[in-house]
């Protein structure tokens, strides 16, 4: 049996790498968290200018109608310069632009920094998920996947820590700060393998397949298996333009439809809103304690259990973890819209619980799953359109619910919303439970035509999570057994 001490002996190198790629995620859950720091910038008696409750609204979700745009690109982009790179030359204007939000005491300059954080940030996860399931072999993918939204969440707390305890300029300075670590480690990452065979260069893929893999890995049969892989699906150029003309295909459109599906539920369920509205979401419900404090402990709640997530995702498996957080999500909605519909002061503590084990569960399931899938179930032929499409979809709903929600809030109550979240959640856990496929354990090329067939969820009447990766160092009797020469 593969132990956690045998993935580090023999994974470390891939390891590290995905850690250095997903740190750059880090100032995307801060672009997130940063949104409380608004609030108190209305509160700087300080500020050299007023913001309106408008101005505020626009502060928070000028982000997402930002990162529409910028995703758009992102995907002809990484096509174009391969994602390490193109990861790379955008953590520096990022970083620049925190440091403008923060030294400006101009609102347009705040805007345009927080314009240009929001569509960077966004654009890092639409290049960092998908690479990171390229850099790593199946045996530890699930894992590594789930880094991601460990680092989002990372940030995340340290912008709420940052407001709490912080003066808003100071804030702002170390999240840009703190971009520049990153952007000296991805420096060291090797290009993806995937994109280098695309472009035909094997040598360069070979070089940095052997950065990544033990020494005892078969490099070479990888680099067959990718290469037959691609060339299975006529890739051979990879051009944008022949993803366009691939997406017609219903083995490539089936998968996007479905996770971009996923995508769109995970950020109706409420869970946008409550990160980056959070001090306003618990003084709507009514919780006594000071919402900056609670802010704090809703941080500390997602990284702590997205951590969980990463310890068990590889043996619980990515649909059974999914279902499971989507209907306890759900449950939790329910009970704080119910809370809220009864309004008694004496329990008024009930709906910051149920917010906890709200956060809690999307940090185990709702959070990290759904953009693992992104990263394993988007097909070659399409996988850079794919997850801008994806990507595109997340950040136009992030906008829509960051600038709407007050709004509809104060129209509807935040009851009637709570009870609309908890029923977008179970909904994702049926779709999840009716069409999505297992698939840990599974290599990238196994799961390249796993929608051609006429199977709604493929892989249901097959053993789930097994199947050994192409190349692979071990078999699944394990390394004593089966090492290579």
């Amino acid at each position: 049996m593969t132990t956690l001490r045998t993935w580090i002996i023999f994974r470390w190198r891939q390891m590290l790498a995905c850690a250095l790629v997903v740190s750059a995620l880090a100032t995307t859950g801060s672009m997130v968290g940063w949104s409380v720091e608004v609030a108190r910038m209305a509160e700087d008696p300080e500020l050299p200018f007023n913001i309106s409750t408008s101005q505020q609204r626009w502060l928070v979700s000028s982000v997402g109608i930002a990162s529409v745009v910028s995703t758009l690109a992102t995907g002809w982009l990484m096509e174009a310069l391969g994602p390490c790179r193109l990861l790379s030359l955008l953590l520096l204007p990022q970083g620049l632009a925190w440091i403008t939000m923060a030294v400006s005491y101009s609102l347009p300059w705040i805007f345009v920094g927080r314009i240009i954080t929001g569509a960077i940030g966004i654009m890092l996860t639409t290049i960092i998920q998908p690479l990171v399931a390229e850099l790593c072999q199946p045996d530890v993918r699930g894992m590594l996947s789930a880094l991601p939204e460990m680092a989002i969440s990372l940030g995340l707390l340290g912008a709420y820590v940052f407001a709490r305890f912080l003066v808003w300029q100071a804030g702002t300075l170390l999240c840009g700060v703190l971009v520049f670590p990153s952007l000296c480690g991805v420096l060291f990452v090797p290009e993806s393998p995937y994109w280098l065979i695309k472009k035909g260069r094997d040598k360069e893929a070979t070089r940095s397949l052997m950065r990544l893999r033990a020494p005892e890995h078969d490099i070479e049969a990888e680099v067959a298996a990718i290469r037959d892989g691609i060339a299975l699906q006529a890739l051979e150029q990879g051009s944008f333009a022949q993803q366009f003309r691939s997406m017609g295909q219903s083995v490539n459109y089936r998968p996007v439809i479905l996770l971009s599906v996923l995508v769109v539920l995970k950020e109706v369920g409420g869970a946008m809103f409550i990160f980056m509205y959070s001090a306003y979401f618990f003084l709507a419900a009514g919780v006594v304690w000071d919402p900056f404090t609670c802010t704090v402990l809703v941080g500390v709640t997602r990284l702590l259990f997205t951590f969980v997530s990463a310890l068990v995702i590889d043996k619980v498996g990515r649909r059974p973890l999914l279902v499971f957080s989507s209907l306890t999500c759900g449950s939790a909605m329910f009970v704080i819209g119910a809370i809220v519909k009864i309004g008694s002061p004496s329990i008024a503590w009930i709906p910051l619980v149920a917010v906890l084990i709200f956060v809690a569960s999307f940090g185990l399931g709702v959070g990290p799953v759904p953009w693992i899938l992104v990263g394993e179930m988007l097909p070659t032929p399409v996988r850079s359109l794919a997850a801008s499409i994806c990507t595109c979809l997340f950040a136009f709903f992030t906008f829509l619910l960051s600038e709407l929600m007050p709004q509809i809030i104060e129209v509807s109550g935040l009851d009637d919303a709570a009870f609309a979240f908890g029923a977008f959640q179970i909904f994702l856990a049926l779709t999840t439970w009716l069409f999505v496929p297992e698939t840990r354990g599974r290599t990238l090329e196994d799961l390249q035509t796993a929608f051609s067939g006429a199977a709604l969820r493929p892989f249901r009447k097959s053993r789930e999570g097994y199947v050994q990766a192409y190349g692979s160092t071990f078999s699944e009797a394990g390394p004593s057994q089966s090492k290579k020469a």
